[in-house]
C-alpha cells in the first residue's frame, strides 16, 4: 500500500540524489539547498567519506572503508568521497 506523505518520499530517493566519485569534482558532493543526505550506497571497494552529519545522527569515522553495496544512513550536511578511486551514490531529503 502506497503513502502519499512526503517523508517516506523523500527518505527512499524521491527528492533527488547524484553520483559522486574522487575521480569526478574531488569527490565533494554539493547538496541542495534545504537538503541533506539521507543515505549513501557505496558503489567502490576503495569507499572512503569524509562526512559531517546533523546532531544526533550517524557519522562514520573519517577514512572508514565502506565496501560496495553498502549504504549508510544518516542527515549528512556535508560529504566528501576520499581515498582513491571511490564512488557513491548520494540520496537527498529534507
Amino acid at each position: 500500500m502506497a503513502y502519499p506523505g512526503t517523508i517516506e518520499s523523500g527518505v527512499f530517493g524521491q527528492l533527488g540524489g547524484t553520483y559522486a566519485a574522487t575521480s569526478v569534482s574531488s569527490g565533494a558532493v554539493t547538496i541542495p539547498a534545504g537538503k541533506v543526505i539521507v543515505a549513501v550506497t557505496s558503489l567502490d571497494n576503495a569507499t572512503q567519506l569524509t562526512a559531517t552529519a546533523e546532531s544526533g545522527f550517524p557519522d562514520p569515522p573519517d577514512g572508514e572503508i565502506i565496501p560496495s553495496g553498502v549504504t549508510i544512513y544518516s542527515r549528512f550536511t556535508a560529504l566528501t568521497i576520499a581515498g582513491t578511486n571511490g564512488a557513491v551514490i548520494c540520496y537527498f531529503g529534507d
